[in-house]
């Protein structure tokens, strides 16, 4: 057979296969069995878009001949005994191959297929816990319950876990991908963050953000934040909050700023932190106060690498950190309330510090935070949908962390600058990681310095 070129929009295609494959093989019979769920339908509908698509079938498609009527794709997981799940397709079709599945089928088959299985239980994607979870609309359940009848109906229950779980379950081929996303995304961010796009006293935070999204349609990616992220200011020697708050507050000399930025390629997400401080005229370095302040959010992170570990829910793994943190010399700030839906960080940052307890001889000790959210499949929109290290995220406290759990490795570290005249300034250090049974491990070079803006 002659040799063919593979293109980058076909090797993209077949690598998503390769990943579906691999996860049908091997995380899916434990996402099923380790929640006792024994037949797993996901409804879809042609033009209303599922979170699960691509994780479904990169190269399947549903087929609706009666979209008006209300027409879905089944795409159907079963648990027949054996190693391998049975995977179907009823109202759909692939675009090439057998996409992995086993039988293909039409919508109206939906009834004699479930009946010849007669599981005990069906999953479905309704939840109220986690949005990729709940695809499946009203009049699709309407739908699927007329389908299959009184008997099966009464069987549904939430495939909430399952779906968490098949996520949360990388195989290798994901995570080859995921590095090559984090080191894609940490070029990016650097860059960002340096004279080749930073003039000081004329570029403004929005022309940053303008910058990386350019550069991302550049690489054939798009964006998964449709809201403009831009730096944020922490401590400006010149201008007001009031002033550095606004997209138009050009970069002046003394600013310290930090990035959180991410995107989505290959159905996975990345979600990382940078910080830079632009240089005062004559400085060739940060002030010793605020590189101590680094130096401490580098020591947190230690402390917090050492805390996770594979087998313990993420509610056991906090009391673990903080325990941890507080036996290194730091305050523990346990927030049980995001910030940026419970007033800001000044006010849940004082509550949980007010809740702990705090004298003025811990006033030169740096207090610490941790965020340690799933990152999903596309970033930043999926941070509940499986296991999350935050005080704040307690609905997802009982799940436990697994081998292969990829997530955003993120704390917050307060720390007094006495040039600042004890300014407290709050650190954010974020990179994405993998939590192995040999601990926690980087995907690309994590963050060890502030960026210098000359």
């Amino acid at each position: 057979m002659p040799y063919q070129e593979v293109n980058e929009f076909r090797s993209r295609w077949e690598r998503l296969e390769l990943v579906r494959r691999e996860k049908f093989d091997i995380s899916l019979p434990r996402a099923l069995r380790d929640n006792n769920v024994d037949m797993w339908i996901h409804v879809m509908k042609l033009g209303s878009p599922d979170a699960l698509a691509k994780d479904l079938g990169a190269g399947a498609d549903v087929l609706a001949p009666r979209p008006s009527g209300g027409s879905c794709g089944y795409f159907i997981f079963t648990d027949r005994g054996g190693d391998r799940i049975e995977r179907a397709i009823l109202g759909g079709e692939v675009l090439r191959g057998d996409g992995g599945y086993d039988l293909i089928g039409d919508e109206a088959d939906l009834r004699k297929f479930v009946e010849e299985r007669d599981p005990k239980n069906i999953g479905v994607n309704m939840s109220g816990r986690i949005a990729v979870g709940d695809g499946l609309s009203h009049t699709g359940y309407l739908r699927l319950v007329e389908a299959l009848g009184d008997k099966y109906a009464a069987r549904l229950v939430s495939a909430e876990n399952v779906i968490a779980d098949f996520r949360d379950r990388r195989v290798i081929s994901e995570i080859v991908e995921y590095g090559k996303l984090g080191e894609v995304t940490r070029r990016l961010i650097e860059r960002a963050l340096s004279n080749e796009v930073i003039t000081v006293g004329k570029t403004t935070l929005e022309q940053v953000a303008w910058w990386i999204k350019d550069e991302m349609l550049g690489l054939g990616i798009e964006p998964i934040f449709t809201k403009l992220f831009m730096p944020q200011v922490l401590y400006s020697a010149r201008a007001s909050a009031e002033e550095y708050d606004s997209p138009d507050y050009v970069f002046q000399r003394g600013d310290l700023f930090q990035f959180d930025f991410g995107f989505e390629f290959m159905n996975l997400g990345s979600d990382i932190k940078r910080t830079a401080y632009v240089l005062p005229e004559g400085e060739i370095a940060v002030p010793a106060g605020l590189q101590h302040a680094w130096d401490e959010g580098l020591r947190a992170r230690g402390v917090l690498r050492g805390s996770i570990k594979v087998g313990r829910t993420t509610g056991e793994t906090l009391e673990v950190i903080g325990k941890n943190f507080e036996d290194a010399g730091f305050v523990w700030v346990n927030l049980v309330n995001d910030a940026g839906f419970s007033g800001g960080w000044a006010k849940v940052w004082s509550e949980a510090l007010e809740a702990r307890g705090f004298s003025d001889d811990e006033a030169h000790k740096t207090q610490v935070s941790t965020d340690c959210h799933c990152v999903g499949n596309t970033g930043d929109s999926e941070i509940e949908a499986g296991p999350c290290i935050s005080g704040f995220r307690s609905a997802v406290h009982h799940l436990v962390l697994k081998p292969n759990h990829i997530f955003a490795f993120e704390l917050f570290a307060n720390t007094a600058i006495p040039e600042w005249g004890g300014h407290r300034v709050r650190l954010g250090i974020e990179d994405n990681a993998i939590l192995t049974e040999d601990g926690v491990q980087f995907f690309y070079p994590p963050n060890e310095r502030i960026l210098l803006i000359h």
